[in-house]
């Protein structure tokens, strides 16, 4: 079997680039499930093809038959013509599906693929407008905000840590006053508020995500596929896929999202190793380092080794 030309595989290109542009341009005139399905469709179109319409209403916790009937108002006959669209001679698609369970109990095996395929996806983000219009806002904006919740609080944590190292003006808000003030007032419409929560939702997350939409400011927020309501706020989002087959979140894959935006970061802003140096020296002065400083080893050198000292036995006497 001769392989597809190049230009079938950039016409498929094209029809998948119509169908996410179909699906941001129609987002505000679909019902919630609508908005579920779309959601889903957008952020992982590479697994459809191995989808039916009972798994993916499963997925995103609608009827089968809602997404027929959505389908067929984009156009479609069905999933099945979906499907079709985006199958095409891909290979690289065998990353993207699930692998049964192991015969023989292969824990590690699975979760290394299941891996992969997240890191896979997060990479994969990083090509959408999405991303390079969140990478210029965290650049640009006067003062970066951050806020996450529950047990996904050190995710943002650890990227505020990782984002001031290459811009000054950013801080985690935990909301521990109660009302999120250096977020909320502190912020203008040239600042930039980050959330980043993952299922099951806080309810600071929402009501947060709500009021600072309101007040006019910047909104990024990262999260998972679940959360359908996210573009109802803000175009700009990031969405790790969720993998229905594991009980719990891979936060390992939003941790490659952040050291992945930061590297695209510091790609647009040239030499940033001056700011990383001063925060090196003031840590240096106020903490400490265990071993001596870069400048201390560079300038001193390693004393020379001596052979302890022999004491020299007296002669005796002769007479």
């Amino acid at each position: 079997m001769h392989p597809r030309p190049w230009c079938w595989r950039d016409e498929r290109k094209a029809m998948t680039k119509d169908l996410q542009k179909k699906l941001k341009s129609r987002w505000d005139s679909f019902t919630a499930s609508e908005q579920k399905i779309a959601s889903h469709l957008l952020n992982n179109l590479s697994g459809i093809p191995f989808e039916t319409a009972a798994s993916l209403g499963k997925r995103v916790g609608v009827s089968a038959m809602t997404v027929g009937r959505f389908l067929r108002n984009l156009g479609y006959a069905g999933l099945g013509e979906l499907k079709e669209e985006l199958r095409g001679d891909a290979p690289w698609l065998k990353l993207y599906k699930v692998p049964p369970p192991s015969s023989d109990a292969d824990f590690v095996s699975e979760n290394l693929q299941a891996e992969i395929r997240g890191l896979t996806d997060v990479h994969a983000l990083a090509r959408t407008e999405e991303w390079r219009a969140i990478v210029r806002m965290l650049i640009e904006a006067d003062k970066v905000s951050i806020a996450s919740f529950q047990h996904g609080r050190f995710l943002g944590l650890g990227f505020a840590s990782l984002l001031e190292h290459v811009r000054p003006r950013v801080t985690f808000d935990s909301g521990a006053d109660g009302a999120y003030t250096e977020l909320l007032l502190d912020s203008t419409p040239q600042s930039c508020v980050v959330l980043i929560d993952v299922r099951r939702y806080s309810r600071h997350f929402r009501l947060l995500a709500d009021e600072v939409a309101a007040r006019g400011i910047p909104l990024v927020i990262i999260t998972d596929t679940q959360c359908y309501w996210a573009r109802q706020l803000t175009p700009n989002v990031l969405m790790v896929p969720l993998r229905a087959e594991r009980a719990w979140h891979s936060l390992g894959t939003f941790t490659a999202l952040f050291s992945l935006l930061i590297s695209a970061m510091t790609r647009e802003m040239g030499d940033v190793l001056g700011r990383i140096g001063d925060i090196t020296q003031l840590r240096q002065k106020f903490v400490g380092y265990v071993g001596p400083s870069l400048a201390t080893r560079a300038d001193t050198k390693p004393p020379v080794p001596t052979k302890p000292a022999t004491r020299r036995r007296k002669k005796p006497d002769p007479s």
